[in-house]
C-alpha cells in the first residue's frame, strides 16, 4: 500500500495515489475466515508434479540395472539376501508410486518391458573386492543405508596383501654402465648446430662481463653466479684472462672429500708457506687474517666451484668463508647450482659474504660437477672412493698414517665376523702406545679428529659408552688398499 501525504500550512493533507488492497475492496462484505484460516496444500496435485518432473529425468537403464545387481551381489556375499529384499529398495518407490499418480497427471513414462527381456540374456558382472565387503544395514532398513564398523575395517585393511612388483633395475633391457663408460657417452655427445650456436652466444655475453666483474671484486663485493647449466668453464676463462698472475686459490666444492681444513690449508701452506698451521679451523682463520690485514697491497682470489656442495654447506664451514672474505684484500667469486642454495645463509652471513648476484646461464652439461655423484642406474665399482682415500692417505705424516694402517688391519682381521662393530678406542691406544706412535690419548685423539673430517673413519658409541672406530669401505677395497701401503 502506498500512501503520499502532503502537509500544508493550515494542517490540511491531500492524499493522492492510493493504491487499495485488493482482498479488501473486491468485495464489499469479506468474512474474516476468508482472511485468516491456513490454508491447506493440495498434495495430490502437488505430487503429481514431482512425479512428472521425476519422470522427465530419464535414467539410463543400463546403469539402473547395474546399480541394482551390484547391491543384490553385496547382499549375498553377506548372506543376507532373505532379510533385506534389493528389489523393492530399487523399484517398488518408482513402479507402485508413479503407476497410481500417472493416471491422474497424465504424464507417462518409457517402458521397461523390452529393456528387461534384453536385460536376461546379459552375464553378471564379476564380483568387485572391496574393503566394505562386511557391511550391516542401520535401523533406517527402507532407506537403504549402510554402516562400516572401524573395527571391522582396520582389520580387513590388514588381512588384505599387498603386492609389490618384482621388477628390478637387472631386468632392464640396456644394463647399467660403469662410471667411465658413461662420462664417455656424455662427453661424445653431439648438439644442433642451432643449439652450439646459441650456446655459444650465451658464453661471448657472459665473458663480456668479466672487466665488471674485477671492478666489483676491487671494489669489496664478491660475486656469485647462478643460472641454468654449468658454470665451470666460466670460471675457468676469467681465471685464465683477470687473474692469471695474482694469488688465486681454486675450490671444487663438489668434491666428495673436501673440507674447510683443507682450504685453510692450501691458504696457510701454499700460499703464505708459513710454518704455524693450527689444527684448529677458527685458529687458522685467525691466522690468515692477520698475515693479510699486515700486507693490505697484496689481493687473493677464493674461486669456489659450487659453494653449496655437501661437505662445506655446514654452518661452520660457510661461517669460516664469510669471516674470510670479509677482508677487504680478500675476495670471493663462487657459483651455485642447488635450487636452495640461498637458504644455507642467515642475515649475517649474507652481511660478510657481501654477494653480488649475477645470472651466467649456459646450458652446458654437469660433466665434473655429477661425476662424484651417486645414481642407481650406474654401477658402483668403489674405484671413486679408493682413489679419494689415496689421494687423503698420501697427505697424511707418518704417524697419522700408521694409526690408520692399525684400524684397516684390525677391520679385516674381523671381516668374517657378522657383529663387528669396530676397533674401540682403548685398544687403538694401547696398539699405538705400543708401537711409539703416540704418547697421550689426547694426541692420538687429535689424529682421529683428521679422519673423522675427511670421511675416512666413522666414530660410534655404544649403549655402555665405548668408543669404537669403522671404516665405511669395503673389505675388498680395504684389502687392496693395505696391499698398496703395506
Amino acid at each position: 500500500m502506498k500512501t503520499l501525504i502532503i502537509f500544508f500550512d493550515d494542517e490540511e493533507y491531500l492524499d493522492i495515489d492510493v493504491e487499495k488492497p485488493k482482498l479488501l475492496h473486491d468485495n464489499e462484505i469479506i468474512h474474516g475466515k476468508e482472511i485468516f484460516q491456513f490454508h491447506s496444500r493440495k498434495q495430490r496435485d502437488s505430487l503429481a508434479q514431482k512425479v512428472a518432473e521425476v519422470c522427465s529425468q530419464k535414467t539410463p537403464h543400463a546403469i539402473h540395472r547395474k546399480t541394482k545387481i551390484k547391491i543384490e551381489k553385496r547382499l549375498e556375499d553377506n548372506g543376507s539376501e532373505s532379510e533385506y529384499e534389493v528389489s523393492s529398495y530399487a523399484t517398488s518407490s518408482s513402479s507402485s508410486g508413479s503407476s497410481s499418480d500417472e493416471e491422474e497427471s497424465g504424464v507417462s513414462t518409457h517402458s521397461q518391458n523390452s529393456d528387461e527381456e534384453s536385460d536376461v540374456d546379459r552375464k553378471p558382472e564379476p564380483k568387485e573386492k572391496c574393503l566394505d565387503s562386511k557391511l550391516k544395514p542401520s535401523k533406517s532398513r527402507s532407506r537403504g543405508k549402510y554402516t562400516i564398523k572401524s573395527d571391522e575395517y582396520f582389520a580387513n585393511c590388514a588381512t588384505n596383501k599387498i603386492l609389490t612388483s618384482n621388477n628390478t633395475l637387472d631386468k632392464l633391457d640396456t644394463p647399467r654402465l660403469p662410471q667411465y663408460q658413461l662420462q664417455k657417452l656424455l662427453q661424445n655427445m653431439k648438439l644442433s648446430k642451432q643449439h652450439e650456436k646459441a650456446m655459444n652466444r650465451l658464453s661471448e655475453i657472459n665473458e663480456s662481463s668479466f672487466k665488471k666483474w674485477l671492478y666489483l671484486l676491487n671494489e669489496n663485493f664478491n660475486i656469485l653466479l647462478y643460472g641454468l647449466g654449468s658454470k665451470r668453464n666460466i670460471l675457468k676463462s676469467f681465471h685464465m684472462e683477470c687473474l692469471k698472475n695474482l694469488p688465486v686459490i681454486v675450490v671444487n666444492g663438489f668434491f666428495p672429500t673436501l673440507s674447510i681444513k683443507n682450504i685453510l690449508d692450501g691458504i696457510i701452506i701454499d700460499l703464505l708457506e708459513l710454518q704455524e698451521n693450527p689444527g684448529n679451523v677458527n685458529e687458522a682463520c685467525d691466522l690468515i687474517i692477520q698475515e693479510f690485514q699486515k700486507m693490505p697491497e697484496s689481493h687473493l682470489y677464493i674461486i669456489i666451484h659450487n659453494i653449496e656442495g655437501e661437505t662445506i654447506r655446514n654452518s661452520k664451514s660457510q661461517n669460516i668463508l664469510a669471516r674470510l672474505v670479509a677482508v677487504k684484500n680478500i675476495h670471493l667469486l663462487a657459483s651455485i647450482d642447488h635450487i636452495n642454495a640461498p637458504l644455507i645463509w642467515d642475515h649475517n652471513k649474507l652481511s660478510k659474504f657481501n654477494y653480488i648476484w649475477w645470472d651466467v646461464t649456459s646450458f652446458l652439461p654437469y660433466m665434473e660437477e655429477t661425476s662424484f655423484e651417486r645414481s642407481m642406474m650406474v654401477q658402483q665399482t668403489g674405484t671413486l672412493a679408493l682413489s679419494s682415500l689415496r689421494n687423503v692417505f698420501l697427505s697424511l705424516t707418518v704417524n697419522s698414517k700408521s694409526i690408520y694402517i692399525i684400524i684397516v688391519k684390525h677391520q679385516l682381521e674381523n671381516a668374517k665376523n657378522q657383529y663387528y662393530q669396530g676397533l674401540a678406542f682403548k685398544d687403538l691406544y694401547m696398539s699405538c702406545r705400543e708401537s711409539f706412535i703416540v704418547s697421550s690419548d689426547l694426541a692420538l685423539r687429535a689424529q682421529l679428529t683428521e679422519f673423522v673430517d675427511h670421511k675416512m673413519v666413522k666414530l660410534k658409541r655404544s649403549v655402555d659408552g665405548t668408543e669404537y672406530l669403522l671404516i665405511p669401505l669395503g673389505n675388498a677395497l680395504l684389502q687392496k688398499f693395505l696391499d698398496e701401503n703395506s
